[in-house]
């Protein structure tokens, strides 16, 4: 299977995703005024409301965060210098290195630096490999909001009895529920987080803090690994704003306390127990899909492991694998 979804992944990713944003979006083609209209245009306003939603965040913040792409090499060498104090050790373990080398009559290499220029990617090339894949997407989604109920209807009729059949229309009931449920809980506290963060580091004198929060929330959605990563960028930005090393320090420590509270007390309030997953089980599932499927692995893993927490709370001869997600 982990063969399969590596060397097929162009194929079995798309597919992922727009199952995933279906299952995400089936409960409010059934809520009022949508379920009053047919299913082929409730599809297509959910799925253009999707899209412009990113689109215009998108659009909102394309230029600052331009602007700090364009700064990432001033960055890192204003954040160098402080750097190289948090890590004195290592350069003195150089320096007695070098030293070494003098008295062994080594030189270091020196002369003239030969500089490889990583070939730059054709932005035409490029474009058909990216926007086929997202039109795929775009496409499948609206295809399973519109046809997926028949498909379910005819998937339940090849179940041989009808306990069969109960269970299996219980479960994918269960499924659009509960991920919908937590997926909407999780980006309402990942949004929180992003406004609280925003306004952290707009009170500490960061720039663009906007920009800052609305990559909190977004980092937010993929557990561990993302507050981690924004964790790392708010120490960089930090180094590269103020000079002294515990300013320097403040945002992302700051950031860290933010996501402790959101975490540890605020999703749990909004989940409750019955959604908590074991965090050995979340680093291990992140490093699979990670490792299969890279960034867009990340993002979906979480939300597959739910579905397969469910599934195996239904099937009895799964239910030792719930436990041991629980």
């Amino acid at each position: 299977m982990l063969y399969t979804c590596y060397l097929a992944s162009s194929l079995i990713l798309p597919i992922v995703l727009a199952g995933f944003f279906a299952l995400l979006l089936s409960p409010l083609m059934r809520r009022a005024p949508l379920r009053w209209l047919p299913r082929g245009v409730s599809a297509l306003l959910l799925v253009l409301a999707l899209l412009g939603s990113l689109g215009a965040t998108g659009v909102f913040l394309s230029a600052p965060a331009a602007e700090w792409v364009r700064k990432v090499p001033f960055v890192m060498r204003e954040a160098a210098p402080k750097l190289r104090e948090m890590v004195e050790t290592f350069n003195q373990a150089s320096r007695a290195r070098a030293s070494l080398g003098e008295l062994t009559g080594s030189r270091e290499p020196g002369g003239d630096t030969v500089v490889v220029q990583p070939p730059q990617p054709d932005l035409i090339e490029a474009t058909p490999r990216v926007l086929g894949p997202v039109l795929a997407v775009i496409l499948l989604t609206f295809s399973f909001l519109v046809y997926g109920d028949d498909v379910l209807r005819k998937l339940l009729m090849l179940r041989p009895t009808r306990a069969q059949k109960q269970l299996t229309e219980e479960i994918v009931q269960q499924i659009q529920s509960d991920l919908s449920r937590y997926m909407l809980s999780v980006s309402a506290t990942s949004a929180a987080l992003g406004v609280a963060t925003g306004l952290l580091l707009w009170q500490l004198g960061v720039p663009d803090p906007v920009l800052w929060g609305a990559l909190a929330a977004a980092l937010n959605l993929t557990p561990i690994v993302g507050p981690l990563l924004m964790a790392l960028l708010l120490a960089l930005v930090g180094l590269s704003q103020f000079d002294t090393l515990g300013a320097a320090l403040l945002p992302a420590a700051g950031f860290l306390v933010l996501n402790g509270f959101e975490s540890q007390v605020l999703t749990p309030m909004v989940l409750g127990r019955t959604m908590r997953i074991n965090p050995l089980a979340i680093i291990l599932w992140l490093m699979v899909w990670g490792w299969l499927w890279g960034v867009a692995g990340l993002l979906v893993a979480v939300p597959m492991l739910v579905c397969l927490k469910i599934v195996a709370s239904r099937v009895q001869a799964w239910n030792r694998w719930s436990l041991l997600l629980e």
